[in-house]
């Protein structure tokens, strides 16, 4: 090379870093965008996961899509997220691909949110099963899906009590103080004054026989607030119950006139206990209806569960 081209060197190397400078801008702000995105999703992850949120799981394949799975998040890495499942899951679906679904509370407003995942790997765990799934890439606004709303079976549901409730008083540290129930209903008898119409994570639907729905007692009224307590059977299989009180605000009615008359009450947790057999004392934990109750959350899964399989 002659001495004289050896200063169009610098000149060719200007060029091409002048060529490349925008590819190399566009490379670096895609990835600046894709760490920005990936932190987004892992944050609206986690929200859900301290908010207690189901995730709702369904199978692409046609074969497979029938029942579908809720399921409560667990853990959260970079490689996977670990979900488990109230039910068992057949080892014969890795590698399958699915479609979450979920809701997360945004500045006290709810958001939905779909992914596309794979299902890496499944561990049985006696009656549960843990998914092991990819971790989201994106994710699109999901339908507006509310808290899993079911109705129990009436044989599930051993007893059930229900108290007015001043919420300008504290709440009762243990049964002694607790006088007699306006409603009580017990498994066998034929009266059913009090039942759940349906049940969700965050709150209780309640169906009050009456003889005038219309004009109830002020006390079944929208804004009045409810002690409940319910002992129910978890799993259907296994003669264990659990005793469950919560404080209830009653946030809607609805009137059924007829011959079979009744007051339908949608009620929304406002605090929960769960009281150990043979104990008197009753240990309160507050919640806000948006998040829902861990025990509540976990026998709604089951039945929902049960009435998939059974469609």
């Amino acid at each position: 090379m002659k001495e004289q081209n050896y200063y169009l060197i610098p000149l060719v190397i200007v060029v091409l870093l002048f060529v490349m400078l925008p590819f190399l801008r566009k490379i670096r702000r895609t990835r600046k965008d894709a760490a920005r995105r990936k932190t987004i999703l892992m944050d609206l992850l986690r929200r859900a996961q301290e908010q207690n949120k189901t995730f709702d799981i369904k199978f692409l394949k046609e074969e497979k899509t029938k029942h579908g799975f809720s399921a409560l998040l667990q853990k959260i890495t970079d490689q996977r997220l670990e979900m488990e499942v109230l039910g068992y899951v057949s080892g014969k679906w890795i590698g399958a691909d699915i479609d979450v679904y979920f809701r997360v509370i945004l500045d006290e407003r709810p958001a939905f949110y779909k992914f596309r995942a794979v299902l890496r790997k499944v561990i049985t765990q006696g009656r549960n099963s843990r998914l092991f799934i990819t971790p989201p890439r994106d994710l699109e606004v999901g339908q507006n899906r509310k808290f899993i709303r079911v109705k129990p079976r009436r044989e599930s549901i051993r007893a059930m009590a229900v108290w007015h409730l001043n919420p300008a008083r504290p709440l009762p540290r243990t049964i002694d103080e607790m006088g007699p129930p306006l409603f009580f209903r017990r498994h066998g008898t034929e009266a059913v004054p009090v039942d759940i119409e349906n049940i969700s994570s965050a709150g209780f639907g309640l169906r009050f026989s009456i003889d005038d729905p219309s004009e109830p007692p002020e006390y079944l009224t929208g804004g009045s607030h409810l002690l409940c307590l319910v002992i129910y059977r978890l799993d259907e299989k296994h003669e264990r119950f659990n005793l469950f009180w919560s404080a209830n605000e009653i946030v809607n009615s609805r009137a059924e006139e007829g011959k079979n008359s009744a007051l339908v009450l949608g009620t929304a947790f406002t605090n929960w206990a769960m009281q150990g057999k043979g104990k008197k004392e009753i240990n309160w934990f507050y919640t806000s209806p948006a998040h829902g109750v861990m025990p509540i959350t976990k026998w709604v899964m089951r039945i929902d569960r049960k009435q998939r399989l059974l469609t």
